[in-house]
């Protein structure tokens, strides 16, 4: 624990090229873990793997990852928005962020009703006194720790320790074939210093949605535009050329023509100066 909350730190000089940590397969939590009829479950890899880490955490002292799972953030450590309260949304229901985290709990409470009913089924020590908050505590895990493989996603112990840098490019590496994962240095620590790794090319949305944080001048930061542009426009025509150049796919229903979805991204910004014209 530091003032950057969980962490990893060089605990001597690591140059870049060097291994810094490599974790083989069989000490890694997968949904390999879960029992058949768990497993048979008609739910996403996400809520398989909570599942698994609610059961270690139902069994306490009896799991073998009890040292992993005291380790874990508590609830109340947790900060994506889907532990926001409605007071708190209402500050980003502007944002794309507001619709994603609603219909993220609402696929939550779909999934815990149908693992619910299987835990109860065959598994009811499991079940037992289990919430939907502890379930959805569970998924907040998943999505900000686990790492994606062809299993689906698994928890590396250690690596999902390491903090994100938007800039870093060391990533956690996965060889099959030799059955371990493996985070390769990109540049050189000295000793005591936070060691830093890439979760992915994420915008803040996504980092606050998954993740609970955002970070400064995020070169992966995405901004959507959404317009009509109605036929009567007089520059009509001229305004479909440029979405046409932009956009993907332009539809026309009721009247209105649009991109496809409503929305596309801007990478690069260029101020354009087109007099007279208004955008709508």
């Amino acid at each position: 624990m530091s003032r950057f909350e969980r962490s990893l730190f060089s605990s001597k000089a690591i140059r870049a090229g060097d291994s810094i940590l490599k974790v083989p397969f069989n000490v890694e939590i997968s949904p390999d873990d879960l029992l058949p009829e768990i497993r048979s479950c008609k739910v996403g890899n996400v809520a398989k793997l909570a599942a698994v880490i609610l059961k270690e955490l139902k069994m306490g002292q009896d799991s073998d990852w009890a040292p992993y799972m005291r380790c874990l953030p508590q609830r109340k450590e947790m900060h994506s928005t889907v532990f926001w309260s409605d007071e708190e949304l209402e500050m980003i229901k502007e944002s794309s962020v507001y619709q994603r985290t609603i219909d993220k709990k609402v696929g939550m409470e779909r999934e815990f009703s149908v693992l619910r009913h299987a835990l109860d089924r065959h598994f009811p020590e499991v079940s037992k006194d289990m919430e939907f908050e502890d379930f959805m505590h569970a998924c907040a895990l998943v999505e900000s720790r686990a790492w994606e493989s062809s299993k689906g996603y698994s928890l590396v112990p250690f690596a999902d320790f390491l903090n994100h840098d938007g800039l870093a490019k060391a990533v956690l590496l996965r060889d099959e074939q030799k059955q371990f994962s493996e985070v390769i240095a990109d540049r050189n620590y000295a000793p005591g210093e936070q060691v830093l790794i890439s979760y992915g090319k994420f915008s803040n949305a996504i980092l606050l949605l998954d993740f609970g944080f955002t970070i400064p001048h995020n070169i992966h930061d995405e901004v959507q535009i959404q317009f009509n542009v109605p036929l009567q426009d007089p520059l009509f025509k001229m305004k479909l050329y440029f979405l046409q150049r932009h956009c993907l796919q332009i539809t026309r229903k009721f009247g209105i023509s649009k991109c496809s979805a409503d929305n596309f991204t801007i990478k690069l910004v260029l101020m354009l100066y087109f007099p007279y014209i208004r955008c709508h």
